[in-house]
């Protein structure tokens, strides 16, 4: 996927990631916490020998909002972070299930009760006005609801690209360019 921010650390690689490391709190789950998470640091995350994946601490719950998924690797005088926004791959991968059942046994069940309306006919037992409201909505559901959880974590991007230029020493090649950028969902 291309980056949708550049930043460049005074920091070597090693250096970066061990900060980094430091600077969060790893994701442990607990009963505890209002956040479900262990540890009281604003940000949450993992990393890995050159790359990372970080998300805000939350108390509610926003399985589409962005994590910040980055990769670091040397340059001359420091390192360079390349990193986009994207909701969580089980969160992608659920929405695709999703829609796809929902178009698969939604749709036939639809063309029926659509039929059954028009023509009078009933084919289908019980009432053909859910045959035609429930599948757009389970479809609609599952397109429109990621998209609309969002722009509900659409500020955090500021904030962790803001994190990342404070531990990495860093600086930021076009940060509006970087908040405003779309953020991957499929």
């Amino acid at each position: 996927m291309k980056p949708t921010v550049v930043l460049h650390s005074t920091q070597t690689p090693d250096a970066f990631g061990e900060a980094l490391r430091r600077a969060i709190d790893p994701e442990h789950w607990t009963l505890f916490s209002l956040s479900g998470y262990e540890g009281t640091r604003p940000i949450l995350g993992q990393v890995n020998t050159n790359t990372f994946r970080l998300q805000k601490r939350r108390i509610s719950r926003n399985d589409f909002a962005g994590h910040f998924y980055g990769r670091f690797e040397p340059e001359p005088g420091g390192a360079r972070i390349e990193g986009y926004f994207a909701a969580p791959r089980w969160a992608r991968y659920f929405m695709r299930l999703w829609v796809a059942f929902a178009v698969i046994s939604g749709v036939p069940f639809f063309v029926i009760s659509l039929r059954d309306a028009l023509t009078g006919h009933h084919e289908v037992g019980g009432d053909s006005w859910v045959g035609l409201v429930v599948p757009p909505f389970l479809i609609f559901v599952g397109t429109v609801l990621p998209r609309i959880t969002q722009r509900f974590g659409r500020g955090d991007r500021r904030m962790m690209i803001k994190f990342v230029q404070q531990v990495g020493a860093a600086k930021v090649e076009d940060i509006e360019s970087a908040v405003c950028s779309t953020t991957a969902l499929w």
